[in-house]
């Protein structure tokens, strides 16, 4: 069965997110409709996009998400805040998905494909390259960050079990000192309840808790990270969670949820309360969270932060791929 690869536009995917019937597999938040929607408005300027949809005897199987700049195709989004990226694609379609659009691109006028960020078992890293292997080609791939993600027991109890036995003490040793300050509470904002003026003050926190985050939230980003929200809360899918205790909020933390998995996306805290770990303790509230909705992955998306590892997470590679066609 030949598989047709033609032109779409941006907005035409969320005609095909929401027709779950073609089954096609959204893989990775950051290719959702929306998400995307959000980059190019904030980002865009100076790529065409190249939105390919693969139909194979009238169904669709596959969608390719590109932006083009001098023959150069890449995913639309980048690394800097799309932690995961991908191709579209129904189940058991993927080599097919692949084959067809190794051959397609070239005939665009594409020299090279840049495939980032991807995760171990991506459509891109792992059925894309392997097809381009078995047609006696070779693609540069190499890992260019790490994630940390880990499998949520079913109790609390269970979860600090898991932890190394220093780290299951500091977990608990900081959870107490901040409780014994005042009621401790972690506060779950969801999709619609999220105001404006609660997503300025987690942007102050960022901001205050550390100078890198203070230097990469410029105006822009700022706005960035508005459009998402919006999109996000569309979907039914956006959290911004405060850690109070009593009545001060003193740690932030904006994730995103499906039915199994918590994506972690970013975070902040008041620096009056850095000496107490604020920070820590609210993911750790976070993952307590996450178990009692019964969640089974908490995924602390990309970074090679220590407290991930502390906090059980597993490492996992995210690497880039090229592929040349000249």
């Amino acid at each position: 069965m030949t598989i047709v690869i033609s032109r779409e536009k941006l907005e035409d995917l969320a005609g095909h997110y929401g027709n779950r019937a073609n089954g096609l597999r959204w893989p990775v938040v950051a290719v959702l409709p929306g998400w995307l929607n959000a980059w190019w408005q904030s980002f865009g300027s100076g790529f065409e996009p190249m939105i390919l949809a693969a139909h194979e005897d009238g169904r669709l199987v596959g969608l390719a998400t590109l932006k083009v700049q001098d023959g150069v195709a890449s995913f639309i989004g980048d690394n800097s805040v799309c932690d995961y990226l991908d191709f579209i694609t129904a189940q058991g379609k993927e080599d097919a998905f692949g084959g067809a659009l190794l051959d397609y691109l070239p005939s665009q006028n594409i020299r090279s494909l840049v495939m980032e960020t991807l995760r171990p078992q991506s459509v891109a890293g792992h059925n894309i390259a392997e097809e381009w292997k078995r047609r006696g080609k070779s693609s540069l791939c190499t890992q260019i960050d790490v994630s940390a993600e880990m499998e949520l027991p079913t109790t609390w109890e269970d979860y600090l079990a898991s932890l190394e036995s220093k780290q299951r003490r500091e977990a608990e040793r900081k959870m107490r000192q901040l409780e014994s300050l005042a009621e401790v509470r972690l506060r779950v904002l969801r999709d619609s309840e999220i105001r404006k003026d609660e997503l300025s003050l987690f942007f102050q926190m960022m901001v205050d808790s550390r100078r890198d985050k203070a230097v990469f939230l410029t105006e822009e980003m700022r706005l960035f990270f508005e459009r998402v929200a919006a999109a996000m809360s569309t979907y039914g899918m956006l959290r911004l969670a405060f850690l109070e205790v009593g009545v001060a909020r003193v740690a932030g933390i904006l994730y995103f949820e499906d039915d199994a998995r918590i994506y972690l996306y970013n975070s902040g805290y008041v620096p009056q309360y850095a000496n107490m770990d604020a920070g820590l303790v609210s993911k750790l509230y976070c993952i307590r969270q996450a178990i009692s909705e019964h969640k089974r992955v908490f995924d602390f998306m990309k970074g090679p932060e220590v407290y991930k590892s502390r906090l059980g997470g597993r490492e996992v590679g995210l690497s880039r791929c090229v592929i040349d066609f000249t």
